[in-house]
């Protein structure tokens, strides 16, 4: 499996800026203007990718799921929906992708030349549809809720049988909403060990404090559902959802914890200029000391400002002669140590 790779042009893992995908799922309810909105809504906000989901009922459910169909038929999406809502993507400059749930809609993915497969978590053991979703050829992205570790090798397996090796994982917690006590931030550093491309989450919590905890793990791709409707009866998402308050201001402050991050280097950074001069200290004489002194521990002293010699080079001074003069609080010349 790759470390990094592209989506639809823009690299992912690595060093690379974080992914940003606004799952609407089926926050549209099958309602064209307001799936459009939930376009509008992402892109304005800064998104990287606008994602929704594909199916039919009847294949998805099993008969005994009469309710479930009932819940979600009316939710569905036509191909051509489907195709003005990606050229609408297109036309803002955000990515479309879609989570294809049964295998009527592999055809929607190719034909509609989706950058990524969005994989969802109800797909854990159903390694031969992981196969055929792989065999498109395209990135993979595949959220692991309610995953168990054997469920994640074995995934990644799947992919790779089905010719798949640039794969993606989101750890996840399927629930509406997921309780803080069983997010398990930690898992994203475990998967990190058995896997080595990227790593990333997939929230669904209330609110937003474990996508930025996420994001400051080091996350690579981080999804977040959106709404636009609130307290809808029968239906979840929105419990979960980022909307139009507020999820302009949760991208932007993923790019300031991105940056937050930094490079991991422990070194000065650029800003810290000013305060070496002020903050740090250097080697100055403790008293008058006359010209041709012989320099002695009691004679130092460490102060600010750090213009002169730095006090960890004290072992340097000691017994040298002093070429001229000092008075209190004089740095010592530099050239005691040259």
């Amino acid at each position: 499996m790759l470390e990094k790779f592209e989506i639809g042009g823009r690299e992912v893992g690595g060093n690379a800026p974080l992914l940003f995908i606004a799952e609407a799922g089926v926050s549209h309810f099958g309602d064209m203007d307001l799936a459009e909105q939930l376009v509008d809504l992402a892109a304005d906000a800064g998104a990287d990718v606008f994602k929704t989901q594909f199916f039919d009922v009847d294949m998805l459910f099993a008969k005994s799921a009469s309710a479930w169909r009932d819940r979600l038929r009316p939710r569905n999406l036509t191909f051509d929906q489907a195709r003005a809502l990606k050229d609408r993507c297109d036309r803002r400059g955000i990515l479309f992708m879609s989570t294809a749930h049964d295998e009527s809609r592999l055809r929607w993915l190719a034909d509609l030349d989706v950058p990524a497969i969005k994989v969802g978590s109800g797909e854990r053991n159903n390694t031969g549809f992981l196969e055929k979703l792989a065999r498109l050829g395209k990135p993979m992205i595949v959220s692991t809720g309610m995953y168990r570790e054997a469920d994640v090798v074995e995934a990644v397996e799947a992919c790779r049988r089905g010719g798949c090796e640039r794969v993606a994982l989101l750890h996840c917690v399927t629930s509406y909403p997921a309780p803080a006590a069983d997010i398990n931030l930690r898992a994203m550093d475990r998967m990190r060990q058995i896997f080595p491309g990227p790593v990333g989450y997939s929230d669904h919590t209330e609110d937003h404090l474990a996508v930025h905890a996420a994001a400051a793990r080091g996350a690579k791709i981080i999804e977040k559902h959106i709404t636009i409707l609130r307290n809808v009866p029968n239906a979840q998402d929105w419990k979960v959802s980022a909307g139009p308050e507020d999820l302009a201001k949760l991208v932007a402050d993923l790019r300031r914890v991105e940056a937050l991050l930094g490079s991991g280097r422990k070194e000065p950074a650029a800003s810290e200029a000013a305060g070496q001069d002020w903050a740090l200290k250097a080697l100055v004489a403790r008293r008058n000391l006359p010209a041709g002194h012989v320099v002695e521990e009691a004679d130092i002293v460490a102060k600010r400002p750090s213009r002169g010699i730095p006090p960890n080079r004290i072992a340097e001074v000691i017994g040298k002669r002093l070429p001229a003069a000092l008075a209190a609080d004089d740095p010592l010349p530099e050239a005691l140590i040259g």
